[in-house]
């Protein structure tokens, strides 16, 4: 039988891990870290309150816009791949 996640923020914990991979950033979120972005970001930039704590380096090369459209249109490819 296949791994099920039912947990929707399991599923979308490993949509942005899947995500991550995929672009090539080396960044892994657990459960704990996902759990603390979901409770600091209030408007759901979970991206960019990421990169804003833990790396803010890139904000001198990259907008943060970018960086969190990359990464969720890379999620949502992620999402709907696993439904499918």
């Amino acid at each position: 039988m296949p791994n099920v996640v039912s947990d929707p923020l399991a599923v979308e914990l490993e949509a942005y891990n899947r995500a991550f991979s995929e672009l090539e950033l080396p960044w892994r979120w657990d459960a704990d870290t996902f759990r603390d972005l979901v409770k600091a970001a209030a408007d759901r930039d979970f991206i960019g309150t990421y990169v804003e704590r833990s790396q803010a380096h890139l904000l001198r090369v990259y907008e943060k816009s970018f960086l969190r459209n990359l990464v969720l249109e890379a999620k949502e490819r992620c999402m709907r791949e696993r439904s499918a």
